[in-house]
């Protein structure tokens, strides 16, 4: 048998869930005997961090080995997204392939490998608590990125200095009325990753400072080892 101490959190996951019959090969439920096999998964997404990134980080938390397809921006002289466009089920990237689905939609592919890395939540209600804190994320996220396109100097002033603040304000009192450790269930998360990736990647970090928690909970997933090696071991990109 594989000694599950020395698969990644997620192969562990797969691994138990085969053994006990909860996934099966050629409707031989229960039969253990089947060989073990891991998805074939390939990411693609533009040469940036961006709408992708929630998926890639969820991987490498995973240790799930995946084809990170990227191609250049839509702004690169050397893009091929006007030929690839018109292939893709929505006329979006990212597109997520796992086995013979593709998935699209950015949070509905992120959405998926969090609940195949078991940081999605350990009952509904959890779920759900995961998916208010994502939601607030990619509300700021959202409007950030429109302001950026916009040109709006003004808006993106106001959106850094009141905006952001505010509901970095609401995300540590949220955090603190539980526990203070992490947002859902007194567990890593999904919402845990994805408030990472926002603040880390904020231009002005010195905003933390009033949000001792927060900051806290940002330096500790920092320092998990597989994301803390993706990140430091990704390709460097603009945004």
């Amino acid at each position: 048998p594989i000694p599950l101490c020395a698969l990644p959190p997620t192969t562990k996951q797969w691994y138990q869930r085969r053994v006990h019959g909860e996934l099966t090969t050629n409707n031989n439920r229960g039969n253990t005997n089947n060989n073990f096999k891991m998805p074939n998964i390939k990411l693609t997404y533009f040469d940036l961090r961006a709408r992708a990134e929630p998926c890639r980080l969820l991987l490498a938390y995973g240790g799930i080995k995946y084809e990170d397809d990227r191609i250049p921006p839509p702004w690169d002289a050397a893009t091929t997204w006007p030929t690839l466009k018109p292939t893709t089920p929505f006329g979006q990237l990212p597109l997520l392939k796992w086995d013979d689905e593709v998935l699209c939609q950015s949070m509905a592919c992120a959405r998926f490998i969090a609940r195949e890395v078991g940081l999605a939540g350990n009952t509904n209600m959890e779920s759900a608590q995961v998916d208010e804190i994502i939601d607030v994320i990619q509300d700021l996220i959202n409007a950030g990125v429109k302001l950026f396109f916009a040109k709006d100097e003004a808006g993106m002033k106001n959106h850094g200095e009141v905006t952001v603040p505010t509901a970095l304000g609401q995300l540590e009192k949220k955090l603190v009325s539980r526990g203070g450790q992490y947002f859902v269930g007194n567990n890593f998360t999904w919402a845990d990753l994805h408030t990472y990736m926002y603040v880390s990647d904020l231009p002005d970090k010195s905003v933390l400072g009033g949000f001792p928690k927060l900051a806290n909970l940002v330096e500790r997933v920092a320092n998990i080892p597989n994301i803390k090696k993706w990140v430091e071991t990704r390709p460097v990109t603009s945004m």
